[in-house]
């Protein structure tokens, strides 16, 4: 039983040292949330973006775009302005064109 019990507490802490190591990278002033910001800043600037519902998420460097646009050139100027901000390593292009259906 006291095998048992050991075994239960080392995954338990593990577990806790795994998720604590997720959410360093999702802390505000980290370097993952800055990437953010100034993709979000770039797009919101952006005459043709500005009002679409882009999401953008950053993990490692590497920025998760969702969300809606109008059309294909707004999905590959998003990714375009996402590549151009320093520290992004790779991006991810998950936007769709409203009112368009899946090519799934």
């Amino acid at each position: 039983m006291k095998l048992a019990a050991r075994v239960v507490a080392a995954v338990v802490l593990a577990g806790t040292l795994v998720a604590g190591c997720a959410q360093a990278q999702e802390r505000p002033g980290s370097p993952d949330a800055s990437i953010t910001s100034q993709v979000e800043r770039v797009i919101a600037r952006d005459p043709a973006l500005a009002a679409m519902d882009i999401k953008v998420e950053t993990r490692a460097g590497v920025v998760s775009l969702f969300g809606f646009v109008r059309s294909l050139d707004d999905v590959a100027r998003a990714g375009d302005i996402a590549r151009a901000v320093s520290g992004v390593t790779a991006v991810r292009n998950h936007l769709r064109v409203a009112n368009r259906p899946s090519q799934a």
